[in-house]
């Protein structure tokens, strides 16, 4: 049997020999028949389970009025050998490697096997199918073991059965397709059916009808049972950046699917094609003229040779002749699927079996989820949230505050839409305003490997048309304008990472307003007026004004970003590049760690595909606001717009901050698999926005003593060692922002008069004078003794590192240092911030 025809195998398709090439297609189509009546899989213990699986599938292919039948590629070996009577890899090697010559064969199975399915309820509507498409039906190969890189396509593999995989920049809308045409002669109204098309309108050559010698005019009939037409759309699959050769641009390539592929996929979808490699004439008496260079017209014009078919123009490809026949490649799909392990929520992708609008969980996972959502500290609470947030990025140290923004941006909120018809969004933007080397950018990095649909931009080469969306023509439908979509558009559905945000054009910075709060990008050019869905979360990142955050400043004077673009970001962190010994050498073993070992798992209790169910999980709940969340929430909001220390930035605190907060405790609630938001989520989420901004805006100023642990300069007597003791302990006195900036106000504000009134002050002088001035707060000798120390040290910083007073002349007596005389500086004035 498929031995015999297997030997013929090594010809051209185009030498073999017709009788044999009949024969393997019979063959090929009664033994995959028979494949598909018997498999059945494997269970864990290795016996092979009761249901059949290809005939379940049929059946809920016909339920769902798909015309596609999904067929594992590994299957084809793995079917019992005792059930079959053919040998399972010889008809593996000959799907793969004469599929274009066998793909009708293998599609007429598919009906076939409809037949043999007993269940009463399915017959009428089999039968129906079977009158009106049964040439629709199609079985469609995935999951091959290797696929191949666009640049390796060469014509050797024609017609084999490969994989590509690339990211789909355009696609064409669906159009329709005649595969085969029934003609009416005009002239004597007799029916032609069965007129196959070869790429373009192929009519019959002549009419058959005696002494009625038509060969030009006819009409197409439409509408007749013996008319095929198909859907068809072409994609443009461009390869994945790791493909790339080092210096080479991406290569393209166009791939034709047709019928229920159509549609499957949208530009910026990373996706696996499985298909073949199929050549099309580009031939230009097809073309419409618009598309011919001159020559080639001039040419065409020139074409009344009677060897061309005399007078009757051009027939198909046979009458072309072989002047003008050149040929393209182009790629033929019959299964597209998502390349990622997490398809991108709710979007079916052709595996029929993992159904995208519910999430199957094996029970392991399911009570390991539900281990870690109650899992408690030794306290008793509830750290789920700090457990994941560690999973979020794990080599990078540290950071737990944005993690935590990081995983409620990746989770979501719910977006709601009014009554109206406004939409509310449920998507969470976060801004990283950080000192260089915080680790922002390797932050995005993460974000943007995580999901399918996240693109990663950058400031200062991203316009906006490239962030949102530009109107080109295209060249290959007549010089139509079409939408070419940006960067949010594309993450449609997703996160857009943009680093370096200050470094983008303000005029750039605009066109995000309407994208980051409504979600819509409306377009008004030329000739086309459209609004487009970019429901994307924005994470962006960006340096301070003067390269380092300034923690005396308010917020908004320290980035230089649009009061309205910074009321539109629902979390603002701040990150510092503090000085610490401890932290330091963390971070330093950390990194070191990472070099030698090359392995951070470890420390994260979830890996990145558990953490990613586990987003997908709390993403099928719909928390509601409580009454009593919901009076806390006015309470916090109440309080936001009270406290005037909190900037959050020119705008100061909006409604806009409110809704962040709605947000953010419902996103907090989904990650604790609660269905309700309670005063609990509320008190984190309100805790989480005044954090990341209160925590810098009042750091705490440490007084360093500059005597250090250095001996005084006494003599290395028993009292100088005593004092070498204490000065550790004395070393870091800290005292908050604001009194700082009291007392420094007050010490200024001495000097300044006694300098109008001519008068000299001595250190020793100034530090008797404030003591005098708190004195009624002190009561202790060890207060005093404290407030000496302390005031001492403010003085010797606003000399030394905030210059606001002038060491006018040293001291005469070398042995005490307190004689120097002070003046303010000349360029501070009073009352101005100190700092």
């Amino acid at each position: 049997g498929l031995r015999s025809a297997v030997v013929a195998l090594p010809l051209p398709a185009g030498a073999m020999d017709p009788m044999v090439k009949n024969q393997l297609s019979q063959q090929v189509k009664r033994h995959f028949l028979e494949f598909l009546e018997n498999f059945r899989l494997k269970d864990e213990s290795g016996q092979y389970e009761q249901e059949l699986y290809y005939l379940e599938q049929a059946k809920t292919m016909v339920r769902e009025q798909k015309r596609t039948l999904y067929v594992k590629i590994e299957h084809l070996e793995q079917v019992d050998p005792s059930v079959i009577s053919f040998e399972a890899p010889v008809l593996r090697e000959i799907i793969q490697c004469k599929y274009m010559l066998v793909r009708n064969s293998l599609n007429a199975a598919v009906p076939m096997l409809l037949s043999k399915l007993e269940d009463a309820d399915l017959q009428e509507e089999i039968r129906r199918a079977r009158e009106t498409e049964e040439m629709k039906f199609v079985a469609a190969f995935y999951d091959l073991p290797l696929f191949s890189g666009i640049r390796d396509l060469r014509t050797d593999k024609l017609g084999k059965l490969v994989s590509i995989s690339g990211t789909v920049t355009r696609t064409t809308e669906v159009k329709p397709e005649l595969l085969v045409g029934t003609f009416m002669c005009n002239e004597c109204n007799r029916e032609v059916s069965g007129v196959a098309q070869e790429f373009k309108v192929t009519t019959p050559a002549v009419c058959p009808t005696r002494n009625c010698g038509n060969r030009s005019n006819w009409t197409l009939i439409g509408d007749t049972r013996t008319t095929r037409w198909g859907d068809w759309q072409r994609l443009r699959l461009q390869e994945n950046e790791g493909e790339v050769p080092a210096g080479a641009m991406p290569r393209s390539m166009d791939v034709i699917v047709r019928d229920e592929c159509c549609e499957r996929c949208k530009p910026g979808d990373k996706v696996i094609i499985t298909g073949s490699l199929i050549v099309v004439p580009d031939v230009p008496t097809m073309m419409n003229p618009s598309e011919l260079k001159l020559q080639v017209r001039k040419s065409l014009q020139t074409r009344s040779d009677s060897s061309y078919g005399g007078g009757d123009g051009v027939k198909g490809l046979k009458g072309t002749g072989n002047r003008d026949l050149t040929y393209k490649m182009s790629f033929f799909g019959i299964f597209v699927d998502e390349n990622s392990d997490w398809s991108s929520k709710g979007r079916g992708t052709g595996d029929n079996i993992r159904s995208d609008d519910k999430i199957y969980l094996s029970p392991a996972d399911k009570a390991k989820f539900e281990a870690i959502s109650n899992h408690t500290t030794s306290s008793g609470k509830k750290d789920v949230f700090d457990i994941l947030a560690r999973s979020v990025a794990p080599a990078i140290h540290g950071h737990l505050e944005v993690k935590k923004g990081i995983l409620l941006m990746l989770i979501g909120a719910l977006g709601k839409r009014t009554d109206e018809g406004i939409k509310l969004r449920g998507d969470i933007n976060v801004l990283l305003l950080g000192d260089p080397a915080t680790a922002k950018s390797a932050m995005l990095k993460w974000v943007s490997t995580f999901l399918p649909r996240a693109v990663f931009a950058s400031g200062k080469s991203s316009t906006a048309a490239g962030l949102t969306a530009s109107v080109v023509r295209d060249m290959d439908l007549d010089q139509e304008r079409v939408i070419q979509p940006g960067a949010l558009m594309l993450a449609d559905n997703g996160i857009c990472c943009i680093d370096e945000f200050e470094r983008m054009d303000p005029k750039d910075q605009v066109a995000i307003h309407e994208a980051m709060e409504q979600q819509t990008i409306t377009l008004s050019k030329a000739g086309i007026q459209a609004t487009l869905n970019a429901r994307a979360s924005i994470l962006a990142s960006c340096l301070p004004k003067n390269t380092y955050y300034d923690p005396t400043q308010p917020l908004h004077k320290n980035c230089e970003l649009t009061p309205p673009i910074m009321s539109r970001f629902d979390l603002i962190f701040v990150l510092q590049d503090v000085h610490n010994q401890d932290k330091d050498e963390l971070v330093a073993r950390h990194i070191l760690d990472l070099h030698r070992k090359g392995d951070h798992q470890d420390r994260a209790q979830l890996n990145t595909a558990e953490l990613q169910r586990y987003i997908r999980l709390s993403r099928t709940y719909r928390p509601k606001l409580t009454p009593e969340a919901h009076q806390r929430l006015v309470k916090c909001y109440k309080k936001l717009r009270e406290d005037r220390t909190y900037v959050r930035g020119a705008a100061g605190v909006t409604v806009r901050q409110l809704e962040s907060l709605i947000r953010l405790s419902e996103s907090i609630a989904r990650v604790h698999l609660e269905e309700k938001v309670t005063v609990n989520f509320v008190e984190q989420a309100f805790e989480l926005q005044m954090d990341s901004l209160k925590r810098v805006e009042r750091e705490n100023i440490e007084l360093e003593d500059p005597d250090g642990p250095v001996a005084p300069s006494a003599g290395e007597t028993k009292a100088g060692e005593g004092a070498d003791a204490q000065a550790p302990r004395k070393r870091s006195t800290k005292v908050t922002y604001a009194d700082y900036q009291r007392i420094g106000g007050m010490i200024a504000r001495h000097l300044y008069e006694k300098e109008v009134a001519n008068e000299e002050v001595k250190e020793g002088q100034l530090i008797e004078w404030y003591l005098d001035q708190v004195e009624a707060d002190i009561t202790t000798e060890a207060q005093l003794d404290d407030q000496h120390h302390m005031i001492q040290l403010i003085i010797s910083r606003m000399i030394e590192k905030d210059r606001v007073i002038l060491v006018y002349r040293e001291s005469d007596d070398v042995t005490k240092p307190e004689g120097r005389v002070l003046v303010k500086h000349p360029n501070y004035p009073v009352g101005a911030q100190i700092g």
